[in-house]
């Protein structure tokens, strides 16, 4: 089954077309000869529509395919919650999306057609946030300094503050006034991950060869306890591209060149380890592979500013 989402366009229309939603105590239900599942949709003020896409699996094999124009005031993120991978295809290409704890964040944005295949009978879960540049003026005055419109598809990590922050917007769908505030409350701590993002010099559009690439290569650096990670040279050699286009290409997409991006997921690791699970600097030093726990520190507070000791 071939299915056709229009970005400019309101997404649960559009699904009524394909899947006849009918509507439930707590939201929508699709022809269960198509998708065995429920679907929860609460539209704001200001062009701004929140989906949950309950566990459920497709019946049918369907190919989704995403297309937003080049002069778009749309965006879409999309957040694939299931604990499977997930497959896009970009023109001809297939680029697998590996979940490694967790799974990322996908931004949308200009000049985008981008299709995923949805086999049947697997467990598919996922939450996706529509909204145009009326949401982003109303509540982000410097909103073109944080989306980029010359890129169309744009990586930002799920991570454990973020995943717990959609996780409540998401219980909260029943009670419109507190889901909006729980939404934009994730909205705001996902546009600051993106500030971090680097600009500089933009490859252009990426071939979907290049795009698929760049994410299987982005599973070697995002495991923050892997004693050795590849060299520059080496991932641009796997990448098939020169060095400079390489590390330009991978920060188009990750908002940092390759090593530092996992820096930073090492970082993020060691300070989650530090609030949440009660481990101290020296037992995280060692698990990031320090040889002593005096070079961890100097690290962490190059990059957070603190002592590991003066987290909270």
């Amino acid at each position: 089954m071939d299915v056709q989402i229009d970005i400019t366009q309101n997404i649960k229309d559009q699904f009524d077309r394909y899947f006849n939603l009918t509507k439930t105590k707590t939201g929508f239900r699709p022809n269960p000869a198509i998708i065995d599942g429920e679907m929860e949709y609460v539209e704001f003020p200001g062009e701004l529509e929140f989906y949950y896409f309950h566990q459920s699996q497709f019946r049918v094999p369907v190919n989704m395919k995403s297309v937003n124009p080049p002069d778009t005031n749309w965006f879409l993120i999309h957040i694939n919650l299931s604990k499977v991978k997930q497959e896009k295809k970009v023109g001809d290409e297939t680029i697998e999306f590996l979940r490694y704890s967790p799974i990322g964040i996908l931004l949308y944005g200009p000049d985008l057609e981008i299709i995923t295949p949805i086999p049947p009978n697997v467990d598919s879960e996922l939450a996706s946030i529509h909204f145009s540049d009326t949401f982003l003026k109303s509540y982000f005055e410097d909103w073109e300094s944080i989306i980029d419109r010359d890129k169309s598809l744009v990586y930002e990590d799920l991570d454990p503050v973020l995943e717990s922050k959609l996780s409540i917007a998401l219980s909260a769908m029943n009670n419109k006034i507190k889901c909006h505030g729980l939404l934009l409350d994730f909205m705001q701590h996902f546009f600051d991950k993106l500030r971090s993002h680097q600009k500089g010099v933009n490859p252009g559009k990426l071939h979907p060869e290049d795009l698929r690439r760049i994410f299987q290569i982005s599973t070697k650096l995002r495991n923050p306890t892997t004693p050795q990670i590849p060299t520059l040279t080496e991932l641009a050699n796997t990448a098939n591209m020169g060095k400079s286009k390489f590390k330009a290409s991978f920060k188009q997409v990750f908002g940092l060149p390759p090593i530092e991006y996992h820096n930073r997921v090492r970082m993020e690791y060691a300070r989650i380890e530090i609030q949440n699970k009660g481990k101290s600097p020296t037992e995280v030093s060692y698990i990031l592979g320090y040889s002593h726990p005096s070079n961890f520190t100097k690290a962490y507070k190059k990059y957070f500013g603190v002592l590991p000791s003066e987290s909270n």
